[in-house]
C-alpha cells in the first residue's frame, strides 16, 4: 500500500516583469482555474536573474531563459498557460530549490519516459523524492540511481478533481510501505505553486539517447500501468535485495532522507541535475559539479531551509549533524558494478 504523501512548499512569489518577444500572445482563459490548472505566471525576471546568481539554474548567456509574459495592446500582462516557443521548455520554480538543475539527471529523463509524463505533471514533492533518492544511491550506496530498487520502493498515484487528473501536479510519488526505506516527509505545498513557472531553452543531455526535457505538452494525463506499485509476487534479483538490506540498515542507524538532502545543500550539489561526476568523487569547495552554488554558511541557515521542504520544526533540523557521506576523500569501499548498468531497460531510450 503506498503511503508517506507529501507536498512541498512552493517559494515566494514577486510582481510580474519580463521581456518577452512582440509577436507572442496571451492564452488567457475566460473562466477561473480549477484545481490543478495552469495559473496566471508570478514569477518575475529579477527572480530568474536571482536563481541564475544562486546556480540554481545555468547563466543567461549559455541558457536563455524568459518570465511567461505576453504583449497586448502595446503593454504587457502574465500568461495564463505556458505557450512555448520551440524549443523552449517549461519549469517551476519550486522544482529547482528540492534538488532540480540542468541539463537534467538521466535518471529523471529515464522516469519521464517511464511514466509518460511531463515534468510539470510532477508535484514539488514528487522531485524532492527523486532527488533524495539519487542522492541516497550516490552518497550511502555507491551507485548510480538504480531503477529495478526505485520501482521496488516508489510508485505513483495520480491526483484528480471529480475524476479528472490535475495537469499540473497531477502525478504524486509515494514510498510504498514497509520497505525499511529513510524516513523523511516532504512538507505540504502551498496551493499557490502552478503560478511559479517559466520558459528556458532547453538543455540536451551529453548522452545522445536520452534528450533533455521532452518537449512540451500539455495533452490530458492518463494514467498508465507503470504507476502502480509492483506486484507483491515478483521477487527481487541478488542486486535489489543486497540493496535492499544495506537502506534498511541505514535507517536503523537513524540516517533519513532529511539527512541525505542535507548534505547535498551543505555541498551546493544539485541530485538532479547531469554532473560530470557522481557525487562519490565530490572533490570539496572547488568541486565542478557545484556550478557555483554555495552551502548554508550555519546550522540555523541549514535548518531554515530544510524547514521549508520537510515536515518537522526548525528547531529539529538545527539538531540535524549530517554524517560525510561518500566522495573522494571518504570513499566507498566498492562502486559497485551496478553502476554500469543502464538506467532504464533499452527499450525505454
Amino acid at each position: 500500500t503506498p503511503s508517506s504523501r507529501g507536498e512541498n512548499p512552493s517559494s515566494a512569489l514577486g510582481k510580474i516583469h519580463s521581456i518577452m518577444a512582440g509577436h507572442r500572445s496571451s492564452s488567457s482563459r475566460s473562466r477561473s482555474p480549477k484545481p490543478g490548472d495552469w495559473e496566471k505566471c508570478s514569477v518575475p525576471h529579477s527572480r530568474l536573474v536571482e536563481l541564475q546568481t544562486q546556480g540554481f539554474l545555468p547563466p543567461a548567456y549559455m541558457v536563455p531563459v524568459r518570465a511567461g509574459l505576453a504583449t497586448y495592446n502595446g503593454g504587457e500582462q502574465a500568461e495564463s498557460f505556458p505557450n512555448p516557443s520551440k524549443g523552449e521548455r517549461v519549469c517551476l520554480v519550486p522544482y529547482l530549490l528540492r534538488g532540480l538543475g540542468f541539463p537534467i539527471h538521466p535518471f529523471l529523463r529515464g522516469l519521464l519516459e517511464f511514466y509518460g509524463l511531463q515534468l510539470h505533471n510532477f508535484t514539488p514533492a514528487s522531485i524532492l523524492h527523486i532527488a533524495g533518492y539519487v542522492a541516497l544511491c550516490e552518497l550511502f550506496l555507491g551507485c548510480e540511481a538504480h531503477f529495478e530498487l526505485w520501482k521496488r520502493l516508489f510508485c505513483l498515484v495520480p491526483r484528480t478533481q471529480k475524476g479528472s487528473l490535475y495537469q499540473v501536479g497531477g502525478a504524486e510519488i509515494w514510498r510504498i510501505a514497509e520497505t525499511g526505506y529513510l524516513s523523511g516527509t516532504p512538507k505540504k505545498t502551498s496551493e499557490a505553486w502552478p503560478l511559479e513557472w517559466f520558459y528556458m531553452e532547453d538543455v540536451p543531455l551529453p548522452d545522445p539517447v536520452r534528450r533533455g526535457l521532452p518537449e512540451f505538452n500539455n495533452a490530458p494525463l492518463k494514467k498508465r500501468r507503470s504507476w502502480r506499485p509492483r506486484s507483491p509476487q515478483e521477487e527481487d534479483n541478488g542486486e535489489v535485495l543486497y540493496l535492499m538490506n544495506r537502506i534498511k540498515a541505514l535507517a536503523q542507524s537513524g540516517l533519513t532522507v532529511i539527512e541525505v538532502m542535507s548534505i547535498c545543500i551543505m555541498r551546493g550539489v544539485q541530485p538532479l541535475q547531469y554532473r560530470g561526476h557522481p557525487l562519490w568523487c565530490f572533490n570539496g569547495e572547488d568541486d565542478a559539479t557545484r556550478c557555483g552554488r554555495k552551502g548554508p554558511d550555519s546550522a540555523a541557515a541549514l535548518a531554515k531551509i530544510l524547514s521549508e521542504l520537510f515536515k518537522g520544526e526548525e528547531e529539529e533540523f538545527i539538531r540535524i549533524k549530517p554524517r560525510d557521506g561518500f566522495s573522494m576523500y571518504n570513499p566507498p569501499s566498492w562502486v559497485s558494478y551496478i553502476s554500469l548498468l543502464p538506467f532504464f531497460p533499452h527499450s525505454l531510450s
